[in-house]
């Protein structure tokens, strides 16, 4: 159940992003049951805020809003 609320939590930021972006661009979003409960300058006070609201036993969204996901790659030289 816990891995489920977690990707619901996401989808919904996902389905949301455009709305979102216009009023929480750059913010830590705290995402609990598809619903922004609150926005932060950053990641430290937005788990916080999460595991003083809702304990550490419950799954909550901390999702930095920004335009496009930066890339991720590996670079591998030839040796």
């Amino acid at each position: 159940m816990q891995q489920k609320d977690l990707k619901e939590n996401f989808e919904f930021v996902e389905k949301n992003k455009e709305k979102l972006l216009e009023e929480y661009f750059n913010k830590y979003l705290l995402v609990y049951k598809k619903e922004v409960v609150d926005t932060f300058d950053t990641y430290e006070k937005a788990a916080g805020e999460g595991v003083r609201k809702f304990g550490i036993d419950e799954n909550f969204l901390v999702y930095h809003l920004i335009e496009s996901e930066p890339l991720n790659f590996v670079y591998s030289a030839v040796i």
